[in-house]
């Protein structure tokens, strides 16, 4: 039998119906390779098209790195987000998309803020009655998206946890409610990295696969030595740096050095391998990259596409007068770069705000979820005098504006 001229099959499938040529289409199973050459090509000419290639599916997604392209800046002047509409309230930034609450129903809503695109989860208020009743901890819910693990190639799955409450929650959209899937951990550092959601349980020192579940029984991916100073002292973040995930340590430096420096506390480095879960790698250079810290979110930058921000640094608050410091990576000196505003407007309760406001405050306060959702930059406000006892009462009547039905 006579092949058919490559001209004559192109007419042949030419004719057939779009609808059934779409049908035989599996978008979902293209090769890796093939999705990370077209993500490469969409982030070339708009960082939008790129954005809304991730969100199709997590196949997608997991081929094309967060471009962290995005932040939402600070006005500085008190006036929340959340004013801007009465109904709903921020909570959370995550890998390019908003996890919102309605605070009259605490029904969770996860928003693509550039296609609007947006994923309805159920309400939340069973889990607030049932394990969260400080105010404190359910006004500052933490919360990120992940991979669904009931169906991890096209379906989301939103994790939250709580500042001062152990307990992991996860709701993922089909479900009727929300479930909680660990009572006891406590979690002290958390970040969503290729499609799934690990944290750091400080009092274990371990790293864990917090969701989807691994298979098997021990979630641990890695241990982290006790050796840096008191370890009752350490802290510990998690960020993804470069495609790789990156723990953070600050430890306190004892030593009075002045030759040296200024040395409030100390950093060290490693990166996590969530793979094959060996040990940690010690990470001697960030590169090109700057690294925000803060318990709300961590932030890391490129210096390449900043030149404001150094490079192969950590900023990060000082717990002191001055807010904002600078950590060099090479020579682990700090730098003040901020300084505690007093000025005050005994009348209105006020600071008035220093402009302009530097990159560095805004990319500090947007990691600082506390300042950012209240209007206010971190390094003006970061600490309030006592006395202003009207603004304590109106912060605290905001926390208390999501309403939890019995």
């Amino acid at each position: 039998m006579a092949k058919r001229p490559a001209a004559a099959m192109e007419s042949s499938m030419s004719k057939r119906p779009a609808a059934a040529m779409e049908e035989g289409r599996d978008w979902a199973s293209l090769l890796p390779e093939l999705l990370s050459l077209v993500a490469a090509r969409l982030l070339a000419v708009d960082v939008v098209d790129y954005i809304s290639f991730r969100g199709a599916c997590a196949r997608w997604r997991a081929s094309a790195p967060s471009p962290r392209g995005w932040v939402a800046l600070c006005d500085g002047d008190g006036v929340r987000p959340a004013d801007a509409c009465a109904a709903t309230a921020s909570y959370c930034f995550t890998d390019g998309l908003l996890i919102l609450i309605n605070k009259a129903t605490t029904a969770i809503r996860v928003l693509h803020p550039f296609t609007r695109a947006a994923v309805d989860l159920p309400p939340i208020a069973a889990i607030f009655n049932y394990m969260v009743k400080d105010e404190q901890s359910r006004a500052w819910m933490r919360a990120a998206v992940c991979a669904s693990e009931e169906s991890p190639d096209d379906s989301i799955a939103v994790v939250a946890w709580f500042p001062t409450v152990p307990g992991v929650v996860v709701a993922e959209p089909g479900f009727p409610c929300w479930y909680i899937v660990y009572h006891s951990v406590e979690l002290a550092s958390a970040v969503s990295f290729q499609g799934r959601v690990y944290g750091v349980l400080g009092r274990e020192r371990e790293i864990q696969q917090i969701y989807p579940r691994p298979p098997c029984k021990d979630r641990c991916v890695a241990r982290i030595p006790n050796t840096f100073g008191i370890p009752q002292t350490n802290k510990f973040f998690l960020v993804e740096s470069d495609a790789r995930l990156v723990l953070v340590l600050r430890h306190f430096h004892f030593v009075n050095c002045s030759e040296e420096g200024y040395r409030p506390c100390e950093f060290t480095l490693f990166e996590v391998d969530t793979v094959e879960r060996r040990e940690l790698v010690p990470v001697s250079s960030l590169g090109d990259q700057a690294v925000f810290l803060s318990h709300d979110r961590c932030l890391c930058v490129s210096q390449s596409n900043l030149p404001s921000i150094a490079n192969n640094t950590i900023y990060y608050d000082s717990e002191g007068l001055y807010p904002i410091s600078m950590y060099s990576v090479s020579d682990g000196t700090s730098e003040l770069l901020s300084k505690f505003s007093i000025i005050h407007d005994y009348t209105k309760r006020i600071r008035p705000s220093v402009r302009p406001f530097t990159l560095v405050d805004q990319l500090f306060t947007f990691c600082n979820h506390r300042c950012w959702s209240r209007g206010l930059m971190f390094h003006e406000y970061h600490c309030l005098p006592r006395s202003w006892k009207a603004l304590f009462k109106k912060l605290k009547a905001q926390d208390r504006e999501v309403q939890v039905p019995s």
